[in-house]
This record gives C-alpha cells, sequence and structure tokens, in this order.
C-alpha cells in the first residue's frame, strides 16, 4: 500500500471542516486524500470564544497553516489564525481553480475520445512546465494563442474552443488607504506630484481617489488577487518614494474585505 501523502509544516493547505467540538475541529485536507487534521480551539480564532460553532460550521471550506505534525500520534495540527484574509481568499481561489481545470481536460478528453490520463499527459504536463497552473495557461490562451504551442497540434483547436466557451477574463480587485502630508507652502503641488507618479506606475488597473483627512484609497484590478496586490504594493511603493523625496511623509496599509 502507497503511504499517504502529507503537507509539510509551514504550509498552508485547504480542508473541509467534518466534526465540530468543544475543544477543536476536524477537517479533511482536500489536497490530500485521506488525510485529516485538527484545529485545537486556540486556533481558531484570535479572539476569545466562548462557543467554538459562532466561529466555524461543519461543511465549511478554511485554509489554515500546518503548525505541527506528530507522525507517531498520525496527528496534523492546523492553525486559521496564522492566516490572513488575503491567504484565505486566495488559497480557496486556487482550489476551486484547480479542481475546474481538471474538470477542463477530463472534458477534452471526452471531446477528443481519449482517456483522461492521455491527455492530462499531453496537454496539462506541458502547460505545467511553461506556467505556475493550468488556471494561468488558460487564461493566457484566451488572449494569447502562441501559448498553445507547447501542446500537441491535435489537441490546441480542441482546447482553445473549450477555453473559451469555459472561461472568461476575471477581475480581481484588492484595495488599500495611504496617509499623505507634504509640509511647506509647495505641499499640496507635491503632493499632487506623488499622487500623479503613483497613478502612472498603475496605470488604467488602478484608481486613486480622496477619502478624507489626508487619506487616499486605492484600488488595484487585475485577472487574479497575487497580480492585483503586486500592482498596489508597487504603486504604494511609488507614492511614498515620491512623498518621502520631498520631505512629507506616507504610511500605506491594505484595506482588507
Amino acid at each position: 500500500m502507497a503511504e499517504l501523502q502529507i503537507p509539510e509544516v509551514g504550509e498552508i493547505v485547504i480542508g473541509k471542516i467534518v466534526k465540530v467540538l468543544d475543544y477543536g475541529v476536524f477537517l479533511d485536507l482536500l489536497e490530500y486524500e485521506g488525510v485529516q487534521g485538527f484545529v485545537h480551539i486556540s486556533n481558531v480564532s484570535s479572539s476569545w470564544i466562548k462557543n467554538i460553532r459562532n466561529f466555524v460550521k461543519e461543511g465549511q471550506v478554511r485554509a489554515g497553516k500546518v503548525i505541527n505534525i506528530d507522525r507517531h500520534r498520525g496527528q496534523i495540527d492546523i492553525s486559521l489564525t496564522k492566516v490572513s484574509q488575503s491567504q484565505q481568499r486566495e488559497k480557496i481561489e486556487e482550489y476551486r481553480q484547480a479542481k475546474r481545470s481538471q474538470k477542463l481536460i477530463e472534458l477534452l478528453a471526452g471531446q477528443a475520445k481519449e482517456t483522461p490520463e492521455k491527455a492530462w499527459a499531453e496537454v496539462a504536463e506541458p502547460l505545467l512546465k511553461k506556467y505556475d497552473s493550468l488556471y494561468e495557461a488558460f487564461q493566457i490562451i484566451l488572449t494569447d494563442e502562441a501559448a498553445l504551442s507547447v501542446v500537441p497540434k491535435k489537441w490546441s483547436a480542441l482546447l482553445k474552443d473549450i477555453v473559451e466557451k469555459n472561461y472568461e477574463l476575471p477581475e480581481k480587485t484588492v484595495k488599500g488607504q495611504i496617509v499623505v502630508s507634504v509640509p511647506g507652502p509647495v505641499g499640496v503641488e507635491s503632493l499632487k506630484k506623488a499622487l500623479l507618479a503613483g497613478k502612472k506606475k498603475g496605470g488604467k488597473s488602478v484608481d486613486i481617489f480622496y477619502d478624507g483627512s489626508g487619506r487616499y484609497g486605492l484600488r488595484a484590478t487585475s485577472t487574479d488577487y497575487k497580480n492585483a496586490e503586486k500592482l498596489l504594493k508597487s504603486v504604494s511603493d511609488e507614492i511614498v518614494s515620491q512623498t518621502v523625496s520631498m520631505g512629507g511623509k506616507a504610511e500605506f496599509a491594505k484595506v482588507e474585505e
């Protein structure tokens, strides 16, 4: 019998809650077949818990970080508190897209009258060698047919048709807020220059708007959360850098949703 594959300490995993007890939660790790994890009540929430069922429910899908593995007891300890809202959202989105991509490969195999194993070997594996995920590959195929070059020609036309029918370019948005001040008689003009530099850095994918009392909201949009967050950081870093260079102060904070 093959040994069960288990995650590593520090890894962010996704699981479906299958049992809620007064002292903790058991969940099935969806990326590791046949493996369960345990979340002690102290790792369910950073706030005080009177009733654990106000924080978690059976059937929920949650992301958590592996904090300990006891191979002797066969227990994988997981913390929900060590995963931020953005990490939670990204991990769940990543898992759902991976499952959807797998289904698409199965659909491709059916339409080509081939086995799923052959479709995976000849289509999925070449794409995964070039891209971080099938989802990323499919998104790129929507805008650039050259992405199909790693796929054998007998699959490419059918894959392109299936991708176009099942995917559309998504828009993911992340938000932040920056507090900016530039003293002196040229403060207003300096502030405008800093904000314009940030806007130029982000282009049409970033909105900057006044949020009251020296605060400005930032909103970055991209096809996935990672790219949107990179864009938000790039713009905020530019505004902070420009402001400081003109003798001002700027502080950025991401807005969790």
